[in-house]
């Protein structure tokens, strides 16, 4: 026996849409949406002083992040911002830099990581007073 084109193809949406109808009527049976949670800076920071000046190294000890953040730079005693740059960091991935001295002048510099996807508190990641 030969079923119609249409037939098979009314039959066949039939049985695709049968499960969903009666899933929507039984809440019990619906399908739940998972909200993933958000990825948080899980990050290792070393600071030290050297003839050139404050050294700081940044290690991502977490997932990579899923938008970018902003590394920032500070002078820790007034917290005036001394510069920034836009950072997106892979898992284990590290960013080092060097404050010159003839840029922190025997002041405190501090390490600010702003994530851009969850709002975080401000409040210094490291700071260092080399002289």
């Amino acid at each position: 026996m030969k079923l119609s084109k249409t037939i098979l193809a009314s039959m066949t949406a039939l049985l695709m849409t049968a499960p969903l109808a009666a899933q929507a009527e039984d809440p019990d049976n619906q399908a739940q949406v998972a909200v993933t949670p958000p990825v948080f800076l899980q990050l290792e920071i070393t600071s030290a002083c050297s003839e050139k000046g404050a050294v700081f190294k940044i290690i991502n000890r977490g997932a990579k992040w899923p938008r970018t953040g902003f590394l920032r730079l500070y002078h820790a005693d007034d917290k005036t911002l001394i510069g920034e740059r836009r950072l997106r960091l892979g898992s284990g991935q590290k960013v080092s830099f060097v404050v010159k001295d003839k840029v922190t002048q025997g002041r405190p510099v501090a390490v600010w990581v702003e994530p851009e996807w969850y709002k975080r508190e401000f409040e210094f990641d490291a700071n260092l007073t080399c002289k």
